[in-house]
């Protein structure tokens, strides 16, 4: 009894006590689980789930790119935006200053148009009356004139030129220019010819005479040689051929250029000119403009009726 009473008060071994019975297998596995590190939980940023936070600061850096994109497009903008202004800017002045130049030039046009007109309805004593009522409107017309000359592929006065210094003698002849505008041709035979008489409505400078050129303060038969270069423009056009027939000695060199569109037929028109006592020498024609070079055959005699000579009007298109 003593031995069993030890037995009883001696406590038991824990390894025995854990080995035994089913809740031994429990104990074990608590204790493993106590002793086994904790496993770290997966965050949601971890298997690639975008935090609140990290959303946000995500879309701050987002917006603060489109911003600084947003800026240096503006700014893009606005530097283009002044160039355009500025090429803007010029170009509307230049529009101006050509609607002004334009505007100009269009007024100077009909001025000329309506000139134009005028004169080939007028008599010669008219227009000469007209114009010196007003002599800027000479200047008006001549501008005019010399515009439309820029378009020719030839000047005439070129071929007038070298007509008379073949046919004129040197250093002792007399021409007379029959509406000479600017008196361009005085100034290219300025040496070959002894005098050039330049006649017109009104004298442009002081080699110029104004008079009525059907009425020339000239004297019968002092000219070697008589030109017409698209002067032919009067009502009275059997005047001015008279009024050349007069001033020209025989054998005289007579030149005429004319318009093609105002001749309807050359061959009758030369016709006409030889019946003032002239006779065709040389004829040329080209796309715009005819050309004759007569001499004088005859003189006409006292109270001899005139040819009548008329030629259609060259009537500028409004541009």
């Amino acid at each position: 009894s003593v031995n069993r009473l030890r037995r009883l008060l001696q406590p038991a071994p824990a390894a025995a006590a854990t080995d035994a019975g089913p809740s031994s297998r429990f104990a074990k596995k608590r204790k493993a689980a106590n002793e086994t590190p904790a496993k770290p939980v997966e965050s949601e940023a971890s298997v690639g789930v975008e935090t609140p936070v990290k959303r946000q600061k995500r879309h701050r850096r987002k917006l603060s790119k489109k911003r600084l994109e947003a800026a240096a497009a503006a700014e893009e903008a606005r530097k283009l935006g002044s160039e355009k202004s500025d090429k803007n800017r010029r170009k509307k002045g230049a529009a101006a200053g050509a609607l002004i130049g334009g505007g100009e030039q269009g007024l100077l046009a009909s001025k000329f148009r309506y000139l134009n007109e005028q004169l080939y309805t007028l008599s010669s004593a008219d227009a000469f009356e007209m114009f010196k009522a007003d002599p800027e409107a000479f200047k008006v017309y001549h501008a005019g004139y010399s515009a439309q000359r820029q378009r020719w592929t030839e000047d005439p006065i070129d071929w007038v030129a070298k007509q008379c210094r073949l046919g004129l003698p040197a250093g002792s002849s007399v021409l007379v220019d029959f509406g000479c505008g600017d008196a361009r041709l005085a100034s290219r035979l300025e040496g070959h010819c002894a005098k050039v008489h330049s006649l017109d409505l009104v004298a442009l400078n002081n080699r110029v005479t104004a008079c009525d050129m059907a009425r020339c303060p000239l004297g019968n038969g002092i000219a070697h040689g008589a030109v017409f270069c698209l002067s032919l423009m009067n009502a009275n056009l059997s005047d001015f051929l008279a009024e050349a027939s007069r001033v020209l000695r025989l054998n005289g060199l007579l030149c005429i250029v004319e318009a093609r569109s105002r001749i309807e037929r050359t061959q009758r028109f030369v016709n006409l000119i030889e019946r003032f006592g002239f006779q065709c020498q040389r004829r040329r024609e080209d796309k715009y403009l005819v050309y004759l070079l007569f001499n004088k055959s005859r003189n006409r005699k006292a109270g001899e009726p005139l040819p009548e000579l008329r030629l259609k009007p060259c009537l500028y298109k409004k541009r």
